[in-house]
């Protein structure tokens, strides 16, 4: 599977992929990872929007979505007509229906609200906590230049999913501990799972290659891995 559609989140840009893109470039891929920012910036139907602009970059083998992308692979795979679909410690959407924020996350986020907008992810940190997960100072600076302030009802959004997608080769690839839930939905619904959770989200970043690894099977598939 040659040509590979990366899909971050909507509170990050492009630039939290970035190194996974290099890795996977270096290994012969086809990589597309468009800037989908824009789709955000108000909250009615963003996810057509955000939908509809991943697909601008043409068929895809594969779709990888990060984090909060989770939540809208399904049309993102339909659209360009993937062949495989991978959620890379991604919110799994509801099975049937629309996805729904939960109020836990809801109400955190109205803590965040600034001028009508939520302040932009890196700001949710300290800077210590911030720079664990991001050593690499450049790094850091990119990602966090690049992360949106989201509108203030963003997460009152349901987001549905479309009633037929490529599911045939779905695969989730569990980074860290906040995304558990989401692995063990992974698992109940069939998917295969790799990793742990042991480690950090933001691994995407900083261990790129180990990921890589994981993603082409080269890591094996065992869930304790």
């Amino acid at each position: 599977m040659r040509t590979w559609l990366l899909v971050h989140p909507p509170l990050l840009g492009p630039a939290v992929l970035g190194p996974l893109a290099g890795e996977l470039r270096a290994q012969g891929a086809d990589v597309a990872v468009p800037d989908l920012r824009g789709a955000v910036t108000t909250a009615p139907g963003w996810y057509h929007r955000f939908t509809a602009a991943a697909a601008v970059t043409g068929a895809a083998d594969v779709v990888l979505g990060f984090s909060g992308a989770g939540v809208v692979l399904p049309a993102v795979a339909a659209a360009v007509g993937a062949r495989r679909v991978v959620w890379l410690d991604a919110i799994v959407p509801a099975a049937t229906g629309a996805t729904t924020t939960s109020p836990e996350l809801q109400e955190q986020v109205a803590g965040l609200v600034r001028d009508g907008r939520i302040a932009a992810w890196p700001t949710w940190w300290e800077d210590d906590e911030l720079a664990a997960q991001l050593p690499d100072p450049q790094l850091r600076a990119t990602v966090a230049a690049e992360a949106p302030e989201l509108p203030a009802d963003f997460y009152t959004v349901a987001v549905p999913g479309p009633a037929d997608w490529p599911d045939g080769d779905v695969r989730y690839v569990h980074l860290s501990p906040g995304y558990d839930r989401s692995a063990a939905q992974a698992r109940a619904r069939g998917w295969s799972v790799t990793g742990n959770g042991a480690g950090r989200h933001l691994d995407v970043v900083t261990d790129p290659a180990r990921i890589v690894a994981q993603l082409t099977g080269s890591a094996g598939t065992s869930a304790d891995r």
